[in-house]
């Protein structure tokens, strides 16, 4: 026992905590309820100080103690463990009764005990973590034996990861991908525009090193290796949206790249790459200037200069990307090569892609219940998450089981009605009030009383908010290369288990 309850109300619980005792911003505490046969589960969110005795009697003493520190004498306190005690200030989570868990609609009982919580009382979480494994249960600063994950079933749900630099987001999607690839259930699409996924970085080992990296990862990239696929996206799958997505347009220059579209097909970038200005004038009967063909030419031969752009329609991976997404595959496509168009265009033909794909699936729902979902991962998503493909995708792709991961420092230049589609959110450490304030809005459990928790997250540290959780859930994710180690055992372990089970047979 820790402390006593003292007040106050429904929505906020405050205790007495013992002297002697030291608890943290964020701690999970369980208050014994022996009247009412209850476990109550309190956060703490902030501490405060708190004596016994007149108001002005610590301000005196501490006067009495500055004196004696000049004169080099000691001040002996009387009874300080009674009179010095500390506040702390819980947000109530809810309360466990017959094993079940209830929302928080009563209070515990005058004056109950509150102890910190240990392993077994947190059974009750483990109907809530999903198969997706990313780390431990955390109190405060420290570590709980208890898994944490997100269902893959929710993947196409979205998910959210917002954090500051340094927090650990790229740590995080290697877990992620990781966790994936051991279930070799769902279909992760990783666009990575820093080069850091595959080979890894001084922060770590890349996906490269997992155990079951050659069944269950697939890599592309622009300057490919031995083991690397290279990448190659057919000029004859590129259209105006995707275009639009990218560059700025006029409201003419966007007429007329419809114009060709719609006259071309397939073909219209090609066409608008070859021909002169003089021709399209012609074959637009003058319609349309020369000087907004020519700006376009400028675009399209920018476009058809990358090394990724090609020219044949029977030369392209997006096909083959798809293919092994849907066989339950992480794929991971390397754009730190590339200019940032060239990286936005990668994005932009893949997503929508892969949402057509899952569209013209949906209609043979036989086939359709059969394809695992699939995650398209962005980097910097404030860029490109306001129109276009990717917020089609999030007010529409859980239908085609089609999810976005949204990766990003600034969640508050995503649009407030976009960031809501977001089902699941990692938050790993926000130092702007204005993306902590839109993740408020838009997240799915209470999070407004822990402004204090989020501002003080370790590296590594997060809080996960998803439906169906009974509450933000406190998390210490899991350090890859740590991770893979104990994916090797458990695949040892498994191998061992196989080969002991033939030999019985024979």
């Amino acid at each position: 026992m820790i402390g006593r309850i003292i007040g106050k109300s429904v929505g906020e619980i405050i205790f007495r905590l013992n002297y002697r005792e030291d608890v943290k911003i964020g701690e999970i505490l369980v208050a014994d309820d022996e009247e009412k046969k209850a476990l109550f589960f309190l956060r703490v969110v902030d501490i405060h100080y708190g004596q016994e005795g007149a108001e002005k009697w610590g301000i005196k003493t501490a006067g009495d103690m500055l004196l004696l520190d000049e004169r080099k004498e000691k001040y002996d306190l009387r009874e300080k463990e009674r009179r010095l005690f500390k506040i702390c200030i819980c947000k109530p989570l809810g309360y466990v009764k017959n094993g079940k868990f209830y929302k928080p609609k009563t209070l515990p009982s005058h004056f109950c005990a509150v102890r910190r919580a240990c392993s077994e009382d947190y059974k009750f979480l483990e109907k809530y973590m999903g198969d997706i494994e990313i780390g431990k249960l955390r109190s405060g600063e420290k570590e709980i034996d208890v898994k944490v994950g997100i269902k893959g079933e929710l993947l196409p749900y979205h998910i959210g990861i917002f954090a500051t630099t340094g927090m650990g987001k790229s740590n995080l999607m290697r877990v992620l991908a990781a966790s994936a690839m051991r279930l070799g259930r769902y279909g992760i699409l990783i666009i990575d525009p820093h080069g850091e996924y595959y080979e890894g970085s001084s922060y770590g080992k890349g996906l490269k090193h997992h155990p079951m990296a050659s069944e269950r990862l697939v890599v592309y990239s622009s300057n490919p290796s031995i083991g690397i696929n290279s990448l190659k996206i057919s000029a004859y799958e590129i259209s105006v949206a995707d275009i639009e997505d990218i560059f700025n347009f006029s409201e003419a220059q966007r007429e007329a790249l419809y114009a060709l579209q719609s006259r071309f097909g397939r073909r219209w970038l090609i066409e608008l790459y070859e021909r002169s200005v003089e021709e399209l004038s012609e074959i637009f009967e003058r319609r349309i200037q020369d000087i907004t063909f020519s700006v376009l030419k400028r675009r399209a031969e920018r476009i058809l200069s990358s090394d990724i752009i090609h020219m044949d329609e029977e030369v392209s991976t997006t096909d083959s990307i798809i293919e092994n997404l849907l066989s339950g595959k992480v794929v991971l496509i390397d754009t730190s090569g590339l200019y940032e168009y060239e990286e936005l265009l990668v994005g932009v033909v893949m997503a929508r892609k892969i949402l057509n794909h899952n569209k013209r699936l949906f209609r043979n729902k036989e086939k359709f219940s059969k394809i695992p979902p699939l995650l398209i991962t962005i980097e910097e998503a404030q860029r490109v998450l306001q129109d276009g493909i990717f917020a089609q995708i999030a007010r529409e792709g859980r239908k085609f089981k089609v999810g976005l991961c949204a990766i990003t420092q600034q969640p508050k230049l995503i649009k407030e009605e976009l960031l809501s589609q977001f089902n699941t959110f990692f938050i790993l450490g926000l130092a702007d009030e204005g993306d902590r304030n839109i993740l408020k809005s838009s997240a799915k459990q209470d999070i407004s009383k822990l402004e204090k928790e989020i501002q003080t997250l370790e590296v590594g540290e997060a809080l996960i908010t998803y439906p169906g959780a009974p509450f933000a859930i406190p998390a210490k994710i899991h350090f890859y290369d740590e991770y893979i180690k104990e994916i090797e055992k458990e695949e040892m372990v498994q191998n061992t288990m196989n080969e002991k089970i033939d030999e019985d047979f024979y």
